[in-house]
């Protein structure tokens, strides 16, 4: 099964560098929706853990969310979040509780200067490195 990448526009994908960076020493997360393999929105959330190595999101600002996404006739193309002191690989906790194999995870480590991001394909206990590109004229 072939994947496409994602299309990230350079706005959003400095929102989210910056809502990691903003949220340091704990992890932060959100969503990101669009259509087509294309990121229209960023969704910043709470973390509601406050930990440097988890997050967790109350079930009803997730359905909150999901339902404004609908709104707009996007779906959720990826989950991201930030590890603010380890390698931008999904540990087993992130894979483990990763919602849906049809979205992607997209992960910021800021344990180097600049910071690295990946993408990531999750297929129930395993996952495979994907493209992303950002589009500098979005």
């Amino acid at each position: 099964m072939e994947e496409k990448k994602i299309i990230i526009p350079q706005a959003i994908y400095k929102n989210m560098l910056e809502h990691g960076r903003s949220s340091l020493p704990f992890e932060a997360c959100g969503l990101l929706s669009g259509n087509n393999h294309k990121i229209n929105s960023i969704w910043q959330l709470d973390n509601k853990l406050r930990s440097d190595r988890r997050f967790f999101v109350e079930k009803r600002t997730i359905e909150k969310t999901i339902q404004e996404i609908k709104n707009l006739n996007e779906q959720v193309i990826a989950v991201y979040h930030s590890h603010p002191t380890t390698a931008p690989v999904p540990s087993v906790y992130d894979i483990t509780n990763h919602p849906d194999n049809k979205v992607k995870m997209v992960i910021i480590s800021y344990k180097t200067n600049p910071s690295i991001t990946k993408c990531y394909q999750i297929e129930k206990t395993s996952y495979e490195e994907c493209l992303f590109y950002i589009n500098p004229s979005l």
